[in-house]
């Protein structure tokens, strides 16, 4: 008696705690899923600057020196190697973020940054803070420095090969700006629309940032029907860096209906020098409006069907409205004045004439039930 009870105890307790166990490694699993393997964070981000959760955002004076940290996450269900290193932003091929290569000789930011460490080895589900030193040199410029936190894993190579492989990498967005004569100006230096090789077109607009700091603007396409109704719209907010051109490509998909166009560019920025990355100054937005582009576009075959056939209908219904009124002035024109004689009716009236009596009703505005009086005149066709 007393095994059988050990044993029920311990039947229970596994099944109070599978299903705890069950649940703590299906949450574990979404999270990591969610996340998507490895990467990192800024380690302490700003209150009241969301955009500090995911860039690092710092004002500096020439001299100083700021202490930080990226935590590094291995979300993945293996034990993992990450490399981490600090490197300059260079303009991607559109004018946009990106972060030069560890190899690349750093002259900017990449090289104000010392991390404690440069390799760390995560269990799986762990994470570590790598602190890091912000070092401004007493030279720098006023302005914004941009560059990266980049982290890599690092994957021992097999099949009797020395050394190791390098797999892909991700980064973070480290933003120094100087304080002095910051300057915050935008300018509209083009826009086209040109077909391209779907079908549709390429909406392709180009801003260029005049000043010294990167701003956060909203940029947006609007394409409407030649009559002037909305038809569709493009953009978003993006980063634009100090001294680049950015370069968009929207895609626009064919016209279901076809027909002509017009799109036009605007782009809406916070010009004062109280704003920031991920700061706004709460004062009124600059506004810049580009070109007008009007463009043809040919229809989808699905879509020339249907217009077809409805241009036929309203082709045979203007034919028929034209027909109705023709004849309609050839009864005013032709038909004759006639005295009821006793005995007729609107029927017999109609085999007299050799036209129905509906059409007699309608000329001479007869109500139901359509009696005639003897000597009541009324229009008829004529006789010859």
């Amino acid at each position: 008696m007393h095994n059988l009870s050990i044993k029920i105890r311990a039947i229970r307790l596994i099944a109070i705690c599978l299903p705890i166990l069950v649940v703590s490694f299906y949450i574990n699993n979404v999270f990591a899923i969610e996340y998507g393997g490895f990467g990192g964070r800024p380690a302490y981000p700003q209150d009241g600057n969301p955009r500090t959760e995911s860039i690092f955002v710092h004002t500096l004076e020439p001299g100083d020196t700021q202490e930080e940290g990226v935590l590094i996450l291995n979300n993945t269900s293996e034990r993992k190697t990450i490399l981490i290193n600090a490197v300059d932003s260079v303009p991607s091929t559109e004018g946009a973020f990106a972060c030069s290569q560890v190899l690349d000789k750093q002259k900017d930011v990449g090289t104000w940054i010392e991390l404690e460490k440069s390799e760390i080895t995560l269990e799986p589900g762990t994470n570590e803070i790598d602190p890091f030193t912000i070092n401004v040199p007493e030279n720098a410029s006023a302005g914004e420095h941009n560059g990266c936190i980049v982290m890599q894993e690092k994957k021992e190579e097999t099949n009797d090969k020395s050394g190791a492989s390098l797999s892909f990498r991700t980064g973070l967005r480290v933003v120094i700006t100087i304080p002095g004569d910051l300057t915050r100006n935008l300018e509209i230096v083009g826009f086209t629309v040109k077909p391209n090789n779907k079908g549709g077109f390429s909406l392709h607009p180009l801003v260029k940032n005049n000043g010294n700091v990167s701003i956060d603007a909203n940029a947006q396409v609007t394409t409407r029907y030649f009559f002037g109704l909305k038809y569709i719209t493009h953009g978003g907010q993006y980063p634009i860096l100090r001294g680049e051109t950015s370069d968009w490509n929207f895609e626009l998909k064919k016209p279901f209906w076809g027909g002509l166009y017009v799109s036009t560019f605007t782009v809406e920025y916070d010009e004062n020098q109280e704003a920031g990355i991920g700061i706004e100054s709460g004062k009124k937005l600059t506004k810049l409006v580009g070109p007008s582009v009007w463009f043809f576009s040919f229809p989808t075959l699905p879509g020339l069907i249907i217009e077809i056939v409805v241009l036929l209908l309203i082709l045979f219904a203007v034919f028929l409205l034209w027909l109705s009124k023709k004849r309609k002035r050839w009864i005013k024109d032709n038909w004759v004045d006639y005295s009821v004689k006793s005995g007729e009716n609107i029927k017999s009236l109609a085999d007299k004439f050799n036209v129905s009596w509906k059409l007699i009703a309608k000329v001479n505005k007869l109500e139901p039930p359509y009696a005639l009086k003897t000597r009541q005149k009324i229009k008829v066709p004529p006789t010859e």
